[in-house]
């Protein structure tokens, strides 16, 4: 009777892949690779803005320490699920909030309160597989999204063994990163009940929270439908879609973010704000004009950056950072023009213009919008509170320091254009224009 009751269930959980769709993604090539898999049930309010019901799928063999899913573009911000070996032959499943994106993952106790781990979970045959359904979840997109963006990670060692929710991870490695896209018209389930599992009941129960403590007796589907996922290392046609060209590693993003953060916060609150106060104080235009456009050359360079780094990211044009920064960077294009102009009328006229006034303040007012666009970035990278007070600061002190200098020239009679001496000992017929050009 024992041995019927085996293979009934064996038929049943074959029979699986028939009566659920479920969106899977395989991220490398290698039979070791994690698996990941997603359906969303009939009648769930789940989607960018209200939570609701969906069950996730995660699998990895027994060598990995953690394997972890996350909904979102980035780590910074998204609902991640970190599934680890508890030691008593069970799997951890701690929810976790991305947080600040350059900090371990915390544990978020509102997600799980709306989380549960299935049957099917567990340690088995070198194996840690977790079924979850969590109805506190949200998506970053549409639940009838074809390209909603998901994050993966994992990392290789020995078992963790914990059942604690708030385990301190591993950081992963460079290569231990992906971001790609599940096709959620493809997860649509017919019932809401465990796809991953045959006969499971419905709805769940919920298990002890410190993860599963069911051990994995029921049979699992494997695969039950075709894959909406990307990632060009994965050979599993299953995994492929075409949402993403290429899909850099992690340490390839951080390079990137750096490199572009860097870059930019050098040039806009040091570079153009220092190219000025030296006009005010060694007063040599086209030295001033030298160093504002290696400045604004050096801008481009950061731009090319944070546009590849918000394709790798899919972040180019959605968000207020990337929108106003190239905005940005346009507009300081024509500063360079209303400097030449101003210039060349000065030097036939011997008194400001209108170009004169609007080089000042229009270059002023931009490299007030760039630092401001410089915080937004720091914001949507999710960087530390202290990194965010410390560039403040220093755009603060760099600011007064300039107010200070146009304050104290002014007051010691700069300006006087005509009848004052220039650097060189003769009559600086550029004074006036030298105090315009800032």
């Amino acid at each position: 009777m024992k041995r019927w009751l085996q293979a009934y269930g064996l038929v049943l959980a074959s029979l699986a892949p028939l009566t659920a769709a479920i969106a899977n993604y395989t991220p490398l090539s290698s039979s070791t690779s994690p698996k990941y898999s997603v359906g969303i049930p009939p009648g769930s309010t789940i989607s960018q803005s209200t939570k609701g019901g969906i069950y996730i799928s995660i699998t990895a063999p027994t060598s990995y320490q953690w394997v972890g899913l996350g909904i979102g573009r980035q780590m910074a911000g998204s609902t991640m699920f970190v599934v680890y070996a508890d030691g008593a032959g069970n799997v951890t499943v701690s929810g976790r909030n991305g947080g600040q994106g350059h900090n371990e993952p915390a544990l978020d106790t509102s997600l799980m309160t709306g989380v549960t781990v299935l049957a099917g979970s567990g340690v088995a045959n070198g194996v840690m597989t977790a079924f979850v359904h969590c109805t506190t979840c949200t998506l970053a997109s549409t639940a009838s999204s074809t390209s909603s963006p998901w994050i993966a990670a994992w990392n290789e060692g020995s078992s963790i063994n914990s059942k604690s929710l708030s385990y301190s991870i591993s950081q992963h490695g460079g290569n231990a990163f992906r971001q790609f896209s599940f096709d959620l018209t493809k997860s649509t389930l017919s019932s809401d009940s465990n796809p991953f599992v045959a006969s499971s009941p419905s709805p769940p129960s919920k298990v002890s929270s410190s993860g599963a403590s069911l051990n994995p007796t029921a049979n699992p589907s494997p695969n039950p439908t075709s894959s909406s996922s990307s990632d060009p290392d994965s050979d599993d046609p299953d995994s492929q879609s075409s949402s993403n060209d290429f899909t850099p590693d992690f340490k390839t993003i951080e390079q990137y973010l750096k490199a572009h953060g860097i870059i930019m916060g050098v040039t806009v609150v040091l570079l153009f704000p220092l190219g000025s106060i030296f006009m005010r104080t060694v007063r040599h235009p086209w030295i001033h004009a030298a160093i504002q456009i290696f400045s604004l050359c050096a801008m481009i360079v950061g731009l090319a950056l944070g546009v590849k780094l918000a394709q790798f990211t899919s972040m180019l044009f959605n968000n207020s950072h990337s929108i106003f920064g190239v905005v940005v960077v346009a507009l300081f294009m024509i500063q360079p023009v209303l400097g030449l102009i101003h210039h060349h009328l000065y030097t036939k006229t011997q008194s400001r213009s209108i170009f004169s006034h609007l080089h000042v303040w229009y270059g002023r007012i931009l490299m007030i919008l760039a630092v401001l666009n410089g915080g937004f970035g720091l914001r949507l990278a999710a960087n530390s509170k202290k990194g965010e007070i410390a560039y403040g600061v220093v755009a603060g002190f760099i600011a007064l320091l300039y107010a200070s200098v146009v304050l104290l020239k002014r007051r010691g009679g700069e300006g006087g254009g005509r009848r004052r001496l220039g650097v060189f000992g003769k009559r600086d017929k550029d004074a006036g224009q030298r105090d315009a050009s800032s």
